[in-house]
């Protein structure tokens, strides 16, 4: 960690190094370590300090969110397994991001949108990808990813679900009306995710969230089993979603905000949501 108190320390061999913005005398010519393995940047900075990432090809994990990084730079750390990068520069690296082959973690901040297409079909080791992906977002043999946020609704109805056998984290995310229309999501491509714990369907302009002609999903006892938490935001729902949300036996928090409702009222049954503990009508 430097700081003041170890301004002019050097050190080849160290493998893990963190750097806060304000710290001007870190020196790249002091620090061309090839044996890091992991780089933290931090503060509120946009510029990144100066370092050879060039000599360090061994390099596992890298978080310089809010901080440019030269595309070939990234290209060529074809070890790391978490990558923490800002929003511009991951729409810098899209065309190179398939390089990344080891890639577990890819994580970009939320402060800007990324419409360009991101094609990550090549990562099949990819665990967690977080980011406003508003653009096509290509994902392939994905039997490891657990965590998905936020994927824009006509992304998603291109996904295979039932290839997403260990997805336990999703988020549904539009900010834009689709340029087709409305934007509607199937509730059963949703049942098809059998380990999913948390679901957030989120929107400015409204997602149409589909039941209405699903009878297999209506005929079902049991809905989405493993689902423990439901955030629906800005959603529009042509009939009553309680019918349906209360089959779902684990879920404790269901949460309403801003959404709208076409019909007149919403019932649930006397034997619906038996582990429900809370819920928000916001």
């Amino acid at each position: 960690v430097y700081n003041d108190h170890v301004a002019q320390h050097s050190s080849t061999t160290c493998r893990r190094e963190v750097v806060h913005h304000q710290f001007k005398r870190y020196s790249y010519e002091k620090c061309k370590n090839k044996r890091m393995r992991s780089f933290l940047y931090f503060g509120e900075s946009y510029n990144l300090v100066e370092r050879d990432f060039e000599t360090t090809k061994l390099l596992r994990v890298l978080d310089v969110r809010r901080h440019g990084v030269p595309s070939k730079i990234i290209g060529d750390q074809i070890h790391l397994r978490y990558l923490g990068i800002d929003s511009y520069s991951l729409r810098d690296i899209a065309a190179i991001i398939s390089k990344l082959r080891f890639l577990q973690t890819l994580e970009a901040d939320d402060y800007y949108p990324i419409e360009e297409t991101i094609d990550l079909r090549k990562l099949t080791s990819l665990r967690h990808v977080i980011g406003k992906f508003f653009g096509e977002l290509l994902i392939g043999d994905a039997a490891n990813l657990q965590t998905l946020r936020f994927i824009s609704s006509a992304s998603w109805n291109k996904l295979k679900p039932e290839l997403l056998i260990n997805l336990r984290d999703l988020e549904i995310y539009d900010n834009y009306k689709s340029k087709e229309g409305r934007v509607s999501v199937s509730w059963a491509s949703l049942t098809k995710l059998r380990n999913l714990r948390v679901l957030r369907l989120m929107a400015n302009h409204g997602i149409y969230l589909s039941l209405k002609s699903e009878e297999a999903v209506r005929s079902m006892d049991v809905i989405s089993s493993s689902l423990v938490s439901v955030t629906l935001d800005a959603i529009t729902f042509g009939e009553d979603p309680m019918p349906f949300l209360q089959k779902m036996p684990r879920l404790e928090d269901l949460i309403f905000k801003n959404c709208d409702y076409w019909g007149g009222k919403m019932s649930v049954s006397e034997q619906g949501f038996g582990r429900l503990r809370k819920l928000d009508l916001l």
